[in-house]
């Protein structure tokens, strides 16, 4: 028979007393053990003497608010799940509050059971990640201060560091990082367990689905979506894995849980809110590609690779902060593509990491194969089997067209334009609508997450340049990856003091030249795949895709007189 499970530890801090025991009420009802303050002093003074999982506060109250709180909370080594409960709408707090880390934000008027429950599935993450909350001592709670100004020093040591140190990580391989890295709770991975059992049942697996409110309710409203019921019927989360089919479900449900934890992850290096947008995106534009395929099988692991394709950098981030830190300066410094660092200092890339922590946890290999593939070039793709090749071309192309719909780019990002042969097989659409319609599919998205930021206008702020294609015109995307660099293709007019980009991506010496020669007295830059037999003129400068964006920028815009660019 087993041990009961115990119960969790929970404070409520509020001024409004019934507030607190309307939260108190409901925490109770799922189980938690509940204690009440009435600000956040005596909040303080009852975590020091306590083994805390959860702290729910308000903002605004006497003596001690709830931002004060929350802040020194968030220094201890051990915290509780943090979540703020207020009435306070004031943007500027909460974006100071989420960068800080804490994990959950509700505005009153509440539902509270639902809080409650989602408030469970929280501190139970937490728990499993092996970050549960220990008891405070009075004399650590004094030290806040101290600890502030300590990562205050290290980030000051940081910068100092050397920008040529190009291995920082080769004494403590990412492989030696264990399952308790991902920011998965457990319910979400053994709902993924359960799912590609054929053995297990459809009420255990959702027992597991379950344990993640948010989880539930996400598959729920994907379920009863006209792209899985067109029947208008209220199908059950039971009736639902039925429908999109139990191992489709267990992908589904690591891919969402992946955009979620994405969001909620505190890692000072990278900007967040656009990983997690172009989680959204990737996933979005995958699941239309999928749409496209005029077969519907070979479809395993697509949606989580393509949802989870920049998890990996996040995660290393969080484990080697002052490592990737360093990349990153390095990356900046000598405009190289953080993806080329990553793979001289790590024994494997960080999708090849992910992958392999996400084998530990048991997951399928057919679920995360692509994902392990993503990072390697379409030329290594080659060498693959035809099954494992198209699953990881598929997702490349995804992770790229959800970029492009979100039109939001880091420096030391890297732009690899996809042949033309693997966009034609894998696009089956102009690039224009399937860019158009992602943007679509993550507005809406983010606007079910009550997230009204928006993307970027990508066409804002641009300048001109003259632009010609060589190739195929119809899979031409890198008319689409020039606002990425700041530029935006014009028609070609003699008048026009601009640059010219002239994409000769895949085409022959004899194509290039004759569609150049009549543009040979202006200066040109040509871009091209590595491994073409292209040279330079006194007109002509070649540049060698694929680069980061920083270099491409820089190619665009150098002095056409002293310009000879090739970067591989």
């Amino acid at each position: 028979m087993s041990e009961p499970k115990p119960k969790r530890l929970a404070i409520v801090v509020d001024d409004e007393a019934i507030a607190r025991k309307m939260l108190m009420f409901a925490l109770q009802h799922e189980g938690f053990q509940c204690h009440q303050a009435s600000d956040g002093q005596e909040a303080m003074q009852m975590i020091a003497g306590g083994k805390y999982h959860l702290v729910v506060t308000d903002l605004a109250m006497p003596h001690k608010n709830g931002h004060a709180l929350a802040v020194e909370l968030l220094a201890l080594e051990n915290r509780p799940t943090i979540a703020i409960h207020t009435s306070v709408i004031e943007p500027r707090i909460v974006k100071d509050l989420m960068n800080r880390g804490v994990d959950d934000i509700v505005y009153k008027p509440t539902h509270y059971a639902a809080f409650a429950a989602k408030m469970v599935g929280m501190v139970e993450r937490r728990i499993s990640s092996g970050k549960a909350a220990t008891t405070i001592a009075p004399q650590d709670v004094s030290k806040v201060g101290q600890l502030n100004q300590a990562g205050s020093s290290e980030r000051n040591q940081m910068s100092r560091m050397p920008s040529d140190a190009k291995r920082p990580l080769a004494a403590r391989s990412a492989n030696a990082l264990g399952v308790e890295s991902l920011p998965f709770s457990e319910g979400v991975i053994e709902a993924c367990r359960l799912a590609c059992n054929p053995n297990s049942e459809v009420h255990e697996i959702c027992a597991a689905i379950r344990r993640e409110p948010s989880l539930s309710a996400e598959l729920i409203r994907m379920g009863n979506s006209s792209f899985y019921n067109r029947s208008g019927s209220n199908l059950r989360l039971e009736e639902v894995v039925v429908r999109i089919g139990r191992r489709h479900v267990g992908e589904l449900a690591l891919a969402l849980n992946a955009s979620s934890s994405i969001r909620e992850m505190t890692v000072t290096s990278m900007d967040v809110p656009l990983a997690w947008q172009r989680s959204l995106a990737a996933r979005a534009a995958a699941k239309i590609l999928i749409s496209l395929r005029k077969n519907s099988g070979g479809n395993a692991g697509i949606l989580l690779s393509a949802a989870m394709h920049s998890l990996g950098r996040l995660v290393l981030a969080q484990a080697f902060p002052n490592d990737v830190s360093t990349m990153i300066q390095h990356a900046n410094d000598s405009g190289e593509a953080l993806t080329v660092l990553e793979q001289r200092a790590l024994s494997a890339t960080q999708s090849e990491s992910l992958a392999r922590m996400l084998n530990k946890c048991q997951i399928p290999q057919d679920i995360i194969g692509p994902l392990q593939y993503i990072d390697r070039s379409y030329r290594q793709l080659e060498d693959l089997d035809p099954e494992d090749r198209e699953g990881a071309e598929l997702v490349k192309v995804a992770v790229l067209i959800g970029w492009l719909a979100v039109g939001r780019w880091e420096a030391w990002d890297l732009v690899e334009i996809p042949p033309a042969n693997v966009l034609r097989q894998h696009c089956r659409r102009p690039v224009s609508e399937l860019v158009t319609r992602t943007r679509e599919a993550v507005l809406e998205m983010m606007a079910e997450l009550e997230d009204f930021s928006g993307l970027c206008d990508p066409s804002s702020n641009l300048t001109p340049c003259l632009y010609h294609c060589v190739g195929e015109r119809d899979w031409d995307i890198v008319q689409w990856m020039l606002p990425a660099v700041g530029f935006t293709p014009s028609q070609d007019d003699p008048q026009q003091e601009a640059a010219m980009v002239i994409n000769a991506l895949d085409v022959t010496r004899r194509q290039l030249s004759k569609h150049t020669s009549a543009r040979e007295t202006r200066h040109g830059l040509v871009l091209v795949r590595s491994g073409q037999a292209v040279r330079s003129t006194a007109n002509r400068s070649v540049h060698t895709l694929p680069c980061s964006v920083a270099s491409l920028a820089q190619a665009i815009s150098a002095d056409p007189k002293a310009r000879l660019v090739s970067s591989a």
